[in-house]
């Protein structure tokens, strides 16, 4: 009789531990899924449109002489805010990427000054887990159409940049274990050959990330 008693606390204090490590890696799992989707709607919105500009004016026809007005200067803003503040479409693929190691390795003091939190950049260094994205719990504040980039964009003349104004990619994002620090990769294009990729460094502070570092990695 005893010895049930005994062998029935030890099963319930297993089943006990093993519940208790059982809803704390699931919580860990909803942090990191809610700081990834942070993070990626916060590039989102950074990248949705390129930096405006002070609109340019063309060559008067045949070469003749042309003074420009207050209302051609307005005319023209109004047609550069009017493109940059429109709703736009954003593609996205499908799944974060993974950086090569060796790429990784060469880029270590790219890194470096951006962060020197060594945890962080081994974690940065060895992941490799890829996970697919839910463009619907990409935060769109702008109301923009976001779709996935998929086969059928690559095969369209202009690789569907025809249809889409910006494509974003994400590679596997490292956070530190205290989810405040992120180190990831994010390539950006505007066009078949109008993209770069660059390696951004984060931190959340008062519940808010904020890019701390940007290192542009190459330009296409």
């Amino acid at each position: 009789m005893v010895m049930n008693v005994i062998n029935t606390k030890k099963v319930f204090f297993l089943l006990l531990t093993i519940l208790f490590f059982s809803c704390k890696e699931k919580q860990q799992i909803n942090i990191e899924e809610e700081c990834i989707y942070q993070v990626t709607s916060h590039l989102t919105n950074k990248f949705r449109a390129p930096l405006l500009l002070p609109p340019t004016f063309p060559p008067p026809p045949n070469g003749k002489e042309y003074i420009y007005t207050t209302r051609d200067s307005l005319t023209s803003y109004m047609h550069s805010v009017n493109k940059f503040i429109r709703k736009k479409t954003i593609a996205f693929l499908p799944e974060t990427f993974t950086t090569e190691k060796e790429y990784k390795k060469e880029k270590v003091k790219i890194i470096e000054e951006c962060t020197n939190d060594k945890d962080l950049i081994r974690l940065f260094l060895k992941l490799e887990k890829n996970i697919e994205l839910d463009i619907n719990k990409i935060a769109n504040s702008k109301k923009d159409s976001l779709i996935y980039y998929n086969e059928k964009h690559e095969k369209m003349l202009g690789k569907g940049f025809q249809d889409i104004d910006i494509l974003l990619s994400f590679s596997n994002i490292t956070f530190n274990k205290n989810y405040n620090k992120a180190l990831l990769i994010v390539g950006v294009s505007y066009g078949r050959l109008n993209g770069f990729s660059m390696l951004i460094y984060l931190e959340k502070k008062h519940y808010h990330w904020e890019i701390k570092c940007e290192k542009i990695l190459s330009i296409s």
